[in-house]
């Protein structure tokens, strides 16, 4: 079982900043001004859609918020109340999701002021993989001390029935 704080407290972190901004583009209820900035934005992202020159199709800009919106919902909840394997999906969804706003900012020329948080959070959830790798090969290398050690224990207790046998 993983244990780590600093991998538990930055799953709480992008879990609860992606619900918050998640919720900000799904309903007018946590902020209307910045809802209807979203709305106003999501046209512009819509004419740079990156598979567009790929597939000649692009979304809806109202499909797309939704369901960019919905995504880092779900995901940030998956963050902080799921346990296990689950959580490195959700990171990896919220990482091209971060990726594709980069993109998108990029493609737009818009200024730095509006690519940095895409760029942090992508950091962020970069340095999370990094986290939970360490701390998966400690835990591994753990686990094979705690083995080998179990191991030499049998061995010993063997030895020692075998020299007691022979008393």
């Amino acid at each position: 079982m993983i244990r780590s704080l600093p991998l538990t407290a930055l799953s709480l972190l992008l879990g609860f900043f992606f619900i918050f901004v998640g919720l900000i583009k799904v309903t007018p209820k946590v902020n209307p001004d910045i809802y209807k900035d979203m709305q106003q934005e999501f046209g512009r992202f819509n004419k740079v859609f990156p598979f567009y020159k790929l597939t000649g199709w692009r979304p809806y800009a109202k499909n797309f918020r939704l369901f960019t919106g919905w995504l880092e919902v779900v995901c940030g909840a998956i963050l902080v109340m799921i346990p296990g394997p689950l959580k490195e999906l959700a990171s990896f969804l919220l990482l091209i999701v971060m990726v594709g706003g980069f993109y998108t900012h990029f493609a737009l020329n818009d200024s730095f002021e509006r690519i940095a948080p895409s760029l942090i959070f992508s950091l962020l959830i970069i340095c999370r993989f990094i986290i939970l790798y360490q701390v998966k090969r400690k835990e591994k290398k753990e686990e094979e001390m705690i083995k080998k050690l179990l191991e030499e224990s049998a061995q010993n207790e063997t030895k020692s029935n075998e020299s007691k046998k022979d008393e």
